[in-house]
């Protein structure tokens, strides 16, 4: 659904899957190489990924992750893993930034933009793109994990970071 917002931008004329990241989001750091929203798609960009640097940085699992802190991990990244288009390793980096460029080319985050363009029209009521982690959905079922010792605990990821995960949705 990311992908498909940012071809509905694209078929407008509003960016192109060859521009630079830079454009839209002039925080990444220059490598000396381009990166461009195609090599974002297709994982193929070379930044590493966004869960692993946090992490890296100290981050836990149950700390809330916010698109800002998404944001500043990945503008601190010194150097890819490879020059962009020359390998491909998935990377939940490309997709959180870009729901962000989705968010800044149109001026409505990702959640507003692909309710109003594929959601609402598709009939799909009870989709959205959960980017607020203290929303009550109505009819959420809850993960859990096992505890130490037995038992479980309700284990609900605490981010506020879309495009590549927390699509909400029911058959």
């Amino acid at each position: 659904f990311t992908d498909m917002c940012i071809a509905l931008l694209a078929a407008e004329g509003k960016l192109s899957l060859d521009d630079d990241i830079r454009t839209h989001v002039p925080e990444v750091s220059a490598y000396g190489e381009t990166i461009t929203i195609r090599h974002l798609i297709h994982h193929t960009s070379g930044l590493r990924d966004m869960w692993d640097l946090l992490r890296l940085a100290g981050w836990r699992d149950d700390d809330l992750i916010t698109e800002a802190d998404m944001l500043w991990v990945v503008s601190r990244q010194q150097a890819l893993n490879f020059r962009p288009g020359d390998e491909y390793l998935y990377s939940n980096t490309g997709y959180a930034l870009l729901a962000l460029i989705v968010h800044r080319v149109n001026g409505r985050t990702l959640r507003e933009f692909a309710d109003e363009r594929i959601f609402a029209p598709l009939g799909m009521t009870r989709t959205h793109v959960h980017d607020d982690h203290t929303e009550i959905v109505v009819g959420r079922t809850q993960a859990y994990e096992p505890t130490k010792g037995g038992g479980l605990r309700v284990s609900i990821p605490v981010f506020d970071v879309a495009g590549t995960t927390s699509l909400f949705t029911t058959v």
